[in-house]
């Protein structure tokens, strides 16, 4: 789950993709929706974001203690590497999901929960 096909400087400066491909970003709505959901049957519930084959240098914890977390590292935007959430509970991981979408003026690299995504959050 959590590894890195590729040290920091190959993966930001040899990106593996092919020229012209499209910038994945972390789509934290869809998560939202997701921990939702999982949070009513496991309320020790943590939720990590970051992109599959490079998470040593991107990923970083999104919820926690039926929060959110915006003050991890985070890293969510990738022409190579997909944003993926992953679920724990119970101690251990449960779940690794694609949670990606085109990068917009919301979801890029920087991208932390906004008004948006927290609203459906707590809804």
């Amino acid at each position: 789950m959590k590894e890195s096909k590729f040290t920091f400087a190959e993966g930001f400066l040899g990106s593996p993709a092919p020229k012209g491909s499209p910038v994945k970003a972390f789509d934290f709505d869809k998560a939202a929706i997701i921990i939702k959901d999982r949070l009513l049957k496991y309320p020790d519930l943590i939720a990590e974001a970051g992109l599959e084959g490079d998470w040593n240098y991107t990923g970083g914890i999104i919820f926690e203690n039926s929060n959110p977390v915006s003050n991890s590292y985070t890293y969510l935007a990738s022409n190579w590497a997909t944003p993926t959430l992953i679920l724990s509970w119970d101690g251990m991981e449960q779940e690794e999901i694609e949670c990606s979408c085109e990068q917009n003026d919301r979801f890029n690299s920087s991208s932390k929960w906004d008004e948006i995504s927290l609203k459906i959050l707590n809804s």
